[in-house]
C-alpha cells in the first residue's frame, strides 16, 4: 500500500496496536509512571521522488494508537510533538536504515516538543519504526 495515504495511516495504527513490544515499551511498565502520553504530527517534506508534503497525525496514549490519519493541507492539528524531515530520510527510517532518534540528533529531522521526554522513550521510538515494517509499503 502506498506510503502516506489514508489506508497506510490506518494500517500503521493497526500495526502499532498489534505490536506487543510497542505496548510494553510505551505502556505503564515501559515508560513510568503511567506510560507514554503525547500525540505526534509527522511531516514528510518533499525530496527525492516525493513532490508534495505529507502530514500524518498519530494519537499515542499508554502504549496504544488512538488513531492515525492524513492531515489535509491547511488543516490545523494540535499535538504535543511535531517530527519533520525530508522524504529521503523518512524512507531510511522506514527501511530501518536510520534510527529515528539518531536521525534527530544528526540533524536529519526536527522535533518540536519536549526533547528530553522523547530521548527517554528511545525503545518506544524504535518500536514505532518496527511497526511500519509490518505494512507492505510502496514508496514513491
Amino acid at each position: 500500500m502506498k506510503f502516506g495515504t489514508p489506508e497506510w495511516a490506518n494500517a500503521y495504527c493497526k500495526a502499532l496496536n498489534d505490536n506487543a513490544n510497542y505496548k510494553d515499551a510505551a505502556g505503564p511498565d515501559g515508560f513510568p509512571p503511567d506510560g507514554w502520553e503525547g500525540d505526534f504530527l509527522f511531516i514528510v517534506e518533499p525530496s527525492g521522488n516525493l513532490d508534495h508534503e505529507i502530514r500524518m497525525f498519530v494519537g499515542l496514549y499508554h502504549g496504544e494508537c488512538t488513531g492515525a490519519r492524513i492531515v489535509e493541507k491547511g488543516e490545523d492539528v494540535e499535538t504535543e510533538y511535531v517530527y519533520s524531515g525530508p522524504y529521503d530520510a523518512w524512507v531510511q527510517v522506514l527501511k530501518k536504515e536510520l534510527d529515528p532518534i539518531r536521525g534527530l540528533l544528526a540533524g536529519k529531522f526536527k522535533l518540536k516538543g519536549d526533547m528530553a521526554k522523547v530521548l527517554r522513550a528511545t525503545r518506544a521510538a524504535q518500536e514505532l519504526v518496527v511497526s511500519t515494517t509490518m505494512i507492505d509499503t510502496e514508496f514513491y
